[in-house]
């Protein structure tokens, strides 16, 4: 569960949100697990608020400062630094099998091709829900893996940020 949180007001609107929430659930049959629910509060300001943990069917419901959903790493600041980070671990691991085909001479379009179908995917990935609100530091993070398989590879790879923007497009 996300929230977002203002003042006291909110935070009991939020309460009363997640308790209409497990009526639902109860009253169409369907169990909610406490043990799998996650809490994560979203807060820009400098001086966080600290908030006590919600409780659900007698159980607390556990707060993580980050949660991976649907792939994505999110974060308290929706920085996606951690995502980020995730992503340039796996593309690291693949590049390698870049680096080991091109020692054994394997002509440069294919490798292209399996840079496009094994690391591409990983970096564009949901990015039109993140990119936009990246840092540079973390944008120059991707860019610098579509570089370097460039380099691997031997031809240039198509631009990060085209294909973001043209996915974007897309979905306007």
């Amino acid at each position: 569960m996300l929230a977002l949180l203002n003042d006291f007001a909110s935070y009991q609107s939020y309460l009363s949100s997640v308790v209409r929430f497990y009526i639902w659930c109860s009253n169409n049959f369907l169990h909610l697990n406490v043990s799998k629910t996650k809490e994560m509060c979203i807060d820009f300001r400098r001086n966080r608020t600290v908030i006590s943990s919600i409780v659900i069917n007698g159980e607390p419901v556990e707060q993580v400062d980050s949660f991976k959903y649907l792939g994505v790493i999110l974060d308290e600041k929706l920085s996606f630094t951690e995502h980020v980070t995730a992503v340039q671990k796996k593309s690291q691991q693949r590049l390698h099998v870049l680096r080991k085909l091109r020692a054994f001479y394997v002509d440069p379009l294919l490798l292209l091709r399996l840079y496009r179908s094994i690391i591409e995917p990983l970096l564009t990935y949901c990015s039109i829900c993140y990119y936009p609100a990246l840092s540079v530091k973390n944008r120059n993070r991707l860019l610098k893996i579509s570089h370097v398989s460039a380099k691997i590879i031997g031809l240039p790879t198509p631009k990060l940020s085209e294909i973001i923007d043209h996915a974007i497009l897309k979905k306007a």
